[in-house]
């Protein structure tokens, strides 16, 4: 992995360092179903009040990753993680302490809180990378490391030995082990400071002309459409993902040859991070993302033929590779576009926007239409990414190539 001289985000620390911390932001997203479970017979919670809870959360984590595009660059970055990290620590520590359904419900909001700050922190540092699809990559790979492990530790060992606080003190204490990174974060990007500066005097001595005054509203439509993608595509992802137990229940299989499969697919789910790291934009921008689609719906379709076993865990690990392949490719586009390098934060809220929305509708048309349909929505939502994906790339290479020579940029 090269590193760039002139870019302090572009070097293996801070790629790592970001991966952890990013790690920090999704780890309740990763390790959801043991927290619920483990929370569910602590408390005894019913179905609806659990559902509240995790909405909670991700309303909480939606909320601040919107607020970051008016702060994030605002603030040391060093400080933002070690707020966010701690915000998050404390929340956890508390819930063992915690009485009440609401108690528990606003120490979780708050985990969102510190989660969000986290993630969105990430996808601000990483954006301003020269290499913006390996970066975001390794991100991707990275995160899902302690999220295997906390997938297969808490259950087997921590929750049967020391139930519901066990869960959230172990949680806490990752935390405090990952956070660690947070002291090789860069405490801001000065380059991108100039970049900006620059771009705005360049801005105003040729405010007569249109292309230039034109630009910003460019590379802001052509940021939201690149969100638009990640939104479509992560809505299709989450929307199948969260009925694969129930999928596989439904044809007969075991709930621990399920739990098995998942645990695997879930590895491979990192891999597919590291994958794309590797591939960047070597293939170019276009092949790589149209041939991880083209992998995840033959994944879903296999999903939905499938009477065995083997037949289970070939689409669930197909499916289950494409997703963070294909967000390094969606999130790198967004940087690749966001001149401003702000609305690349909002990823963050795209996520936790599609994990709301997707298994919202999913579930209504399992129950209703049953779960072949639920794969074609998804399958649906992953072409409606491809078409976004594919206009924002030919719309900014027609911007490219229309700019004066000497601002021109390799793609």
């Amino acid at each position: 992995m090269s590193e760039s001289r002139n870019n302090v985000i572009d070097r293996k620390s801070v790629y790592i360092s970001a991966g952890l911390i990013s790690a920090c932001g999704a780890l309740m997203f990763n390790v959801l179903p043991v927290f619920v479970g483990a929370l569910a017979e602590a408390f005894s919670f019913s179905e609806s009040q659990l559902g509240d809870i995790i909405a909670c959360f991700n309303i909480a984590f939606t909320l601040i990753a919107i607020s970051a595009l008016f702060w994030i660059r605002a603030i040391n970055w060093r400080l933002t993680s070690a707020i966010g990290v701690l915000i998050s620590i404390i929340a956890f520590v508390l819930m063992p302490f915690s009485q009440s359904y609401v108690s528990i419900i606003a120490l979780t909001a708050g985990v969102g809180i510190g989660m969000g700050m986290l993630y969105a922190l990430v996808m601000a540092i990483l954006g301003d990378s020269d290499f913006p699809d390996r970066a975001f990559g390794l991100k991707l790979g990275l995160e899902t490391i302690p999220g295997a492990i906390g997938l297969f530790v808490l259950p087997t060992f921590i929750f049967p030995n020391f139930g519901f606080s066990g869960v959230a003190l172990s949680l806490a204490g990752l935390l405090l082990v990952l956070g660690i990174a947070t002291f090789w974060l860069p405490a801001h990007n000065k380059n991108r400071s100039d970049l900006a500066a620059k771009t705005v005097s360049h801005a105003q001595s040729s405010a007569s002309t249109p292309n230039h005054t034109s630009s910003a509203t460019r590379s802001h439509f052509l940021s939201a459409v690149a969100l638009l993608s990640s939104l479509a595509f992560f809505t299709g992802i989450v929307a199948s993902w969260a009925f694969l137990d129930l999928l596989a229940s439904n044809k007969g299989l075991s709930a621990e040859d399920v739990g098995k499969v998942l645990s695997i697919g879930f590895i491979i789910c990192g891999i597919g991070g590291f994958a794309a790291a590797m591939i960047g934009t070597r293939w170019g921008q276009i092949k790589p993302f149209v041939f991880i689609i083209v992998v995840n719906l033959f994944g879903l379709w296999q999903l939905s033929i499938f009477n065995g076993l083997s037949g289970y865990a070939v689409g669930a690990c197909l499916f289950l590779f494409s997703v963070n392949f294909a967000l390094a490719y969606t999130f790198g586009l967004t940087a690749k576009v966001d001149d401003s390098g702000k609305l690349v934060v909002l990823s963050a809220a795209v996520l936790s926007i599609g994990a709301i929305i997707g298994p919202f509708f999913s579930g209504r048309i399992v129950e209703n239409y049953g779960y072949n349909n639920m794969l074609l929505f998804s399958g649906v939502c992953l072409l409606i990414s491809l078409a976004l994906y594919l206009m924002v790339v030919y719309l900014h290479k027609t911007t490219i190539q229309h700019q004066p020579s000497e601002s021109l940029s390799p793609y």
